[in-house]
């Protein structure tokens, strides 16, 4: 069962779960043999969640919640701004999922959204693909950041995500993604299966950048290519839409500069109206993960007058 609030009411709303979809229905019949299930009887996820945000402190407006996309609304910590927190009760992802997000700060609210954990893709079956469509929205002076925990994509996966970034013009909008090509650990890779990430950014009503990443064919050789992601296991990056990016590049690069690691490849630049681009590649996640996390402690302080340190739950 889904909740629905608008302006403080609560209203219901019927839901697919992975169980019922599951359910055989009288007439089925089951085999013994696991393997000898049906593609077309294995579950899958659809499911629409929203959350907005307006005012100064932050209230929540409206909230939409279907299974398995949660919001969890903890006490922020002290100096921060709202947190929200984006769980995926499923566990995962898998080929065939359907999920859309979209969140919503308005009216010069001030609000964090970060994940549970680091979201998983796994392995596809019968080639069928996962979607993702999520939605991040600063209005009318809001300050929204979004700070990713990352997505960790295993051999095999098939995902096809659009994320759509919109920013009023007297807005900021701070948003990052890490991927993860397989468990590094684990000595992992993502070697077979189809990559689609498409990101728009809107100022306005203007379409500032589209960011295509895609991969697919032989994804061991284009891993590895010097024109792909240059044997990469790690690759994240970070938008900020903000009414003058420019003045925070030069400080930026020094920063990049300062915390310097052999592993970790990055860069900065800003684009003509708005928008600033920090883009990360690196064999090793952890190594990756430390550089973005110093990056982001930092752009969080100058930017959004936020405490320069990363929040208690990204550290976990």
């Amino acid at each position: 069962m889904a909740v629905l609030l608008t302006d403080g009411k609560p209203v219901n709303a019927d839901i697919h779960s992975r169980a019922e979809a599951a359910s055989p229905s009288p007439s089925e019949t089951i085999c013994d043999e696991p393997t000898a299930r049906p593609a077309s009887r294995l579950a899958r996820f659809e499911a629409r969640s929203a959350i907005a945000y307006s005012g100064s402190p932050a209230r929540l407006r409206a909230l939409r919640q279907e299974s398995p996309l949660r919001f969890l609304r903890p006490r922020a910590e002290s100096e921060d701004a709202t947190l929200v927190v984006v769980a995926n009760t499923a566990g995962g992802v898998v080929g065939g999922d359907r999920l859309t997000l979209a969140l919503t700060a308005g009216d010069g609210a001030e609000l964090l959204t970060t994940g549970q954990a680091a979201e998983k893709i796994y392995r596809a079956r019968d080639e069928e693909e996962a979607r993702l469509d999520f939605s991040f929205e600063s209005r009318s002076g809001a300050r929204l950041e979004v700070l990713p925990q990352g997505t960790l994509i295993f051999d095999g996966a098939r995902l096809r995500r659009r994320t759509v970034l919109r920013a009023d013009t007297d807005a900021i909008l701070l948003y990052g993604e890490i991927l993860h090509f397989g468990r590094t650990a684990m000595q992992e890779s993502f070697d077979s299966g189809q990559l689609h990430d498409r990101t728009e950014i809107w100022r306005g009503e203007r379409l500032e950048l589209t960011d295509v990443l895609r991969l697919d064919g032989d994804l061991a050789v284009r891993r590895r290519s010097p024109a792909g992601l240059a044997d990469a296991r790690a690759s994240a990056v970070a938008y900020l839409v903000h009414p003058s990016p420019e003045r925070f590049l030069s400080d930026l690069r020094e920063r990049l500069r300062a915390g310097g690691d052999d592993e970790v490849r990055t860069g900065a630049a800003c684009h003509d109206d708005g928008l600033l681009v920090v883009r990360w590649l690196a064999r090793d996640g952890a190594a990756l993960r430390r550089s973005f996390g110093s990056i982001w402690a930092h752009l969080r302080s100058r930017v959004l007058a936020r405490p320069e340190r990363m929040p208690r739950i990204w550290s976990i």
